[in-house]
């Protein structure tokens, strides 16, 4: 079975393609299958893991926070016997991302930070404070993003309304890829993100010498997108994009323009020997 220990966790992951690693990260392995991992293996080496605490990984005890989540990619890289590895991520993924390539700068080949932010106002964190009373009482969290503004009565829903209904949303049910395996597990991954603040190491990121791609989607909150484009600012050299009509779930609302975003920027940077196999119209970029 494709199992090992990183980090002292027994992690699940999927290892397909060959040539430069890539590694796919958020949450469950399963989300990134259908598309990205059957896109990016015919040009690299492809690895997506079960998180802590979600799909068949284990779940150790204690708080966790971004750099425990990084700590496990490096024993996964360690484990596989990959030296660097381009790290790509979404939501609490692009997070990671980050944080490994401040923590581990010597093992990452390229970063792709997707659909976050930098850190949390009060809104947000008011947000992840519902998602936890969500989740202890049973229900689904993260159906819709946090606000931008105190007057707005929620945030925009996380995926494209309709979704669900359409075939693309119909497959995924199939898939089941929630944020936690049990409510434990799914408070504990809230509660690190609600702690979450890049700005402290403002000056590390600025000395970041690795190709870094910020990616977050038109229709998501505001303060996501300002967030996004302020992360972008703080490190210098990196590049910026917004998907047009697409929502915090992009990857798999619109894998299309997804997979050509990351494939394009890799190749731009030399780390891909083949053009995007699908064409790119990027609302916004700034490089």
């Amino acid at each position: 079975m494709p199992r090992l220990t990183a980090n002292g966790v027994e992690l699940y992951y999927e290892d397909l393609g060959e040539g430069l690693p890539l590694v796919l990260q958020a949450h469950h392995h399963q989300a990134w299958m259908p598309f990205q991992v059957a896109y990016f293996s015919q040009f690299y080496r492809v690895i997506t893991f079960d998180r802590r605490g979600t799909g068949r990984s284990g779940s150790p005890d204690g708080e966790w926070r971004a750099a425990d989540f990084a700590a496990d990619l490096l024993g996964l890289l360690d484990g596989l016997d990959i030296d660097r590895a381009i790290v790509a991520g979404a939501s609490l993924g692009g997070v990671i991302a980050c944080q490994f390539g401040l923590d581990f700068p010597d093992r990452s080949l390229a970063l792709v930070i997707g659909h976050t932010v930098p850190w949390l106002d009060e809104l947000s964190r008011d947000w992840l404070d519902d998602q936890i009373d969500i989740v202890e009482s049973g229900g689904r969290p993260i159906v819709s993003q946090p606000r931008s503004f105190p007057w707005q009565s929620e945030g925009p829903p996380t995926q494209r309304p309709g979704f669900s209904d359409s075939d693309l949303g119909r497959l995924f049910a199939t898939m089941p890829a929630p944020v936690g395996r049990t409510p434990a597990d799914a408070t504990r991954m809230l509660r690190a993100m609600r702690v979450w603040d890049v700005r402290p190491r403002a000056a590390e990121l600025a000395a970041l010498s690795v190709p870094v791609l910020v990616l977050v989607g038109g229709n998501e909150p505001q303060q996501t997108i300002t967030g996004s484009y302020e992360w972008h600012k703080m490190i210098p050299g990196s590049e910026f994009v917004i998907l047009p009509n697409a929502h915090h779930g992009a990857a798999r609302e619109d894998p299309l323009a997804w997979n050509a975003a990351v494939h394009g920027f890799l190749q731009r940077h030399g780390l891909s020997s083949e053009a995007p196999l699908m064409p790119y119209n990027a609302f916004a970029t700034d490089r």
